[in-house]
């Protein structure tokens, strides 16, 4: 009896280790840098209009809709923590415009810093 109790005990234990541990699952940073350089100089641009959006036409196309100044370091960046669900596969593809101008076409993984460079 005391051998078939054990195991039960020992099932259980290792049971609710699994459970705590899978159940700890911490959601990681959703970061978008944008690092723009001047396309005659190479360096970088300070103070470039960044905007992450959904073009018109996208039936969610206000959903996401974020700018940013790049910094000294000539890069904007974007937090998107609030919007990424845990579980969700994928995040989104966003256009990318620069002082007005669409540069680009970005896709977004989710938990992850991604970095784009463009030129202006």
């Amino acid at each position: 009896m005391t051998t078939a109790s054990n195991y039960i005990k020992s099932a259980i234990l290792l049971l609710l280790v699994i459970f705590t541990i899978s159940s700890c699952y911490k959601k990681k940073d959703t970061i978008v840098i944008v690092n723009v350089l001047d396309s005659v100089s190479n360096e970088m641009v300070i103070g470039a209009n960044v905007r992450l959006m959904y073009l018109a036409g996208n039936p969610d196309s206000t959903r996401i809709d974020v700018t940013a100044a790049s910094n000294p370091q000539g890069q904007a960046v974007f937090n998107f923590n609030e919007l990424y669900q845990s579980g969700q596969a994928g995040f989104a593809v966003l256009d990318l415009l620069v002082n007005g101008t669409k540069v680009s076409v970005i896709q977004i993984e989710e938990e992850v810093t991604t970095e784009e460079t463009v030129y202006i």
